[in-house]
């Protein structure tokens, strides 16, 4: 509990105006002073009583892209016997703070309060710890405390329609463009992992669980089925803090696609990351929280080499998202087809040497002219 400067005021004034009764020998200077401490010890008592509110607080959905709606809502209960009087609760939302007004509460009740999160920023937010005010009606003293647990929203970048071309090379004896989804009989391995109840023995890899000391299975694809990988620059250098969102938002949506059409595919950025993605909502999820947390990092100043991507020859799409792609190599060897997305101009053209480059200011107009470009 601490005395408002109001309280401090009074308090004062009520010492002042005693000691000055005493010297002046005015009772009436007395008597307001007394009148003064008084209220100052009315108005503190009930502060002193120590609030002991249950608190609980969902975010749904817990996940969210950038712009989207996600309600926080906070249940408070009053688990003792007498009645819980008013407060007012601070929940600290990232860099902001809501205040929620909680009404007294007889003894056993609770109530529920839903406010909105801002999601106007990808990242992880962090909600609480939900701090608690209470003050007098006079407002002369004020009691505050901690409680509540942190609670976390991630805001996923924002996702925009895409298409993705058929790049990949058919093997199989059918006409027309690759089949986006697999064919019954595809046994093109694609990766190694931990086996899962329900997976082929025959797919069982001896030498890997001998030396892993789990069991691991071969994963296997459609060798018709088009692959893609996105290379993200993370370098500060090559797009500002504000074209780098923009950034971000073209490479989800190009790897959430290709996730949902089960295709084969591959997030990298020039900071070192490689990370392999799966099909499916589990894989969307993975991927995502990745790019929720990823920044812009220079701590490895390296040439934009494709050599170091770990990806097969001849097959597949490379997407470069970034500034400009002049120093990414010639990747006609390594890549049916390659496109640049240039977020630092905004005149769509194309490119030199076999690369097809889109130069957009955002994340949804480059988008759009892939759109035209894919659909030509």
């Amino acid at each position: 509990m601490r005395p408002t400067p109001r309280g401090i005021a009074v308090l004062v004034c009520a010492v002042v105006l005693y000691v000055a009764g005493l010297l002046l020998g005015l009772p009436v200077l007395r008597a307001l002073g007394g009148c003064a401490l008084g209220a100052f010890v009315v108005a503190v008592l009930p502060v002193v009583t120590r609030l002991k509110p249950a608190v609980t607080r969902h975010v749904n959905p817990d996940r969210v892209q950038r712009g989207g709606t996600a309600i926080a809502e906070l249940v408070v209960g009053n688990a003792g016997s007498f009645r819980q009087a008013a407060f007012v609760a601070r929940d600290t939302i990232g860099d902001e703070v809501t205040e929620i007004p909680v009404r007294a509460l007889p003894a056993g009740g609770s109530a529920r309060y839903r406010y909105e999160v801002p999601t106007d920023r990808r990242g992880r937010i962090p909600l609480g710890p939900l701090s608690i005010e209470r003050s007098d009606l006079l407002g002369l003293a004020r009691a505050r405390g901690e409680l509540g647990e942190v609670s976390e929203l991630r805001v996923y970048p924002k996702r925009h329609p895409v298409r993705l071309s058929p790049a990949g090379r058919a093997r199989h004896h059918h006409e027309g463009e690759p089949p986006l989804q697999p064919m019954p009989g595809s046994m093109d391995l694609r990766s190694l992992r931990e086996y899962v109840v329900g997976d082929e023995r025959r797919h069982l890899h001896w030498k890997a669980t001998a030396r892993t000391g789990q069991l691991m299975v071969r994963e296997y694809v459609d060798p018709a089925q088009p692959w893609m990988v996105v290379l993200l620059d993370t370098r500060s250098a090559a797009l500002s803090a504000e074209r780098f969102e923009e950034a971000v938002e073209v490479a989800s949506s190009l790897l959430w696609e290709a996730s949902e059409q089960e295709r084969p595919s591959r997030l990298c950025t020039t900071s070192g990351l490689r990370h392999l993605v799966a099909g499916g909502a589990a894989g969307i999820r993975e991927v995502l929280d990745l790019l929720c947390d990823v920044r812009q990092d220079d701590r490895l100043e390296i040439t934009l080499d494709l050599a170091r991507l770990g990806v097969g020859r001849g097959d597949g799409l490379l997407a470069y998202v970034g500034g400009s792609a002049a120093e990414l190599r010639a990747p006609g060897r390594r890549f049916a087809q390659a496109v640049a997305f240039d977020l630092t101009v905004t005149t769509p053209s194309r490119g030199v040497d076999g690369l097809l480059t889109v130069r957009a200011s955002s994340a949804a107009e480059a988008l759009a002219t892939w759109n035209a470009v894919v659909a030509r």
